[in-house]
């Protein structure tokens, strides 16, 4: 559960005009672990990659192809190029996501401009698009360390820019987009529908596939592709790849992912963010019953913040244990 760490001056105030009746009672009497640290990028992506053996910055990109198409295998390099809105502010430029994602003809038109900019800059490269995710296939690879676009939105462009070797090279190539989408007319017809403007891309999240060595879980709900991804390199069978609803596999860990809160929690929109926890209490005390009933004998909860995951196991006959009266502001507070 990304973004469901707050920043600890406004826990306090936040959660108490908070509607979150179970998650407040639940948490009171489990017995949560204390807060991992992680320095850098998406926490989240961090604390899950190392889950599945992965080292040094998390590689998302060819694990995601592969998740969205099956047997597919570039042998090259890949990263994710996500088209974002960037939103000019007196002194910086905020890394947005667009409100929906693209229109099939408008990313065949804005597709068409990047392959364009590929070839004008010299950059030998294969565009794989898949609904509102684009990949980039390198036949040359780069050297760059970047940040997950979970962990740019609502920030400063500038701060999180791609930095390395190939630094020059990626920025040449993002003007000559941008000079391209600025005098497009699908951009225009964006901007007076009240829409905002594709005008920028995101480079992140890139490597080479590789298997991965653990399998810390029996299957994965719902559609994130790098969950997916991951889990079909760990050696997880593509049957145990399930739609959110679906039942698990018998004594199966099951690996989901929650965003609810994570765009509201970067742009630091807390009214936002306390209305959709509301939304996320009910969900997720459905998700628990389901889980009990079926056999299981926790919920685990992972916590994300900005540099932190903190795990709470949610375990059956928790609520026996009278004596915890933990307060749930100190557990969702990030230090």
């Amino acid at each position: 559960m990304p973004g469901a760490l707050l920043p600890s001056p406004i826990a306090a105030e936040a959660l108490a005009a908070a509607s979150a009746p179970w998650l407040k009672a639940v948490l009171a009497r489990a017995q949560t672990l204390p807060p991992e640290r992680i320095e850098g990028g998406a926490p989240h992506l961090d604390w899950l990659w190392r889950r599945f053996g992965g080292s040094g910055e998390p590689v998302t990109a060819p694990y995601a192809l592969r998740a969205m198409a099956p047997g597919s295998d570039p042998g090259q390099q890949l990263w994710h190029i996500d088209p974002v809105h960037f939103a000019f502010a007196r002194d910086h430029v905020l890394v947005s996501p667009l409100d929906a994602p693209l229109a099939v003809d408008e990313a065949g038109v804005l597709a068409a401009h990047l392959r364009a900019a590929l070839e004008d800059v010299g950059v030998k490269a294969t565009l794989h698009q898949h609904a509102e995710r684009w990949l980039l296939s390198l036949a040359a690879p780069w050297s760059l360390q970047t940040t997950p676009l979970d962990a740019a939105l609502g920030q400063s462009a500038l701060e999180h820019w791609p930095s390395g070797d190939d630094a020059a090279l990626w920025l040449r190539l993002l003007t000559e987009v941008q000079m391209r989408w600025h005098t497009e007319p699908t951009n225009d017809a964006r901007e007076a529908d009240g829409r905002p403007a594709v005008n920028g891309l995101w480079l992140h999240g890139g490597g080479r596939w590789q298997p991965l060595p653990r399998q810390p879980y029996g299957a994965v709900a719902g559609g994130d592709p790098v969950l997916r991804g991951w889990a079909l390199a760990s050696g997880v069978a593509g049957a145990a790849l399930l739609d959110d609803g679906a039942a698990p596999p018998a004594k199966a860990d099951v690996l989901s992912i929650r965003r609810d809160l994570l765009a509201a929690a970067q742009f630091e929109a807390w009214g936002q963010w306390i209305e959709r926890l509301a939304e996320l209490d009910q969900q997720l005390h459905r998700l628990h019953e389901a889980c009990l009933a079926a056999g299981g004998d926790e919920l685990e909860l992972v916590l994300g913040g900005r540099q932190q995951v903190r795990v709470v196991p949610l375990r059956r006959g928790d609520s026996w244990r009278l004596w915890r009266r933990t307060p749930i502001a100190p557990l969702l507070a990030e230090a």
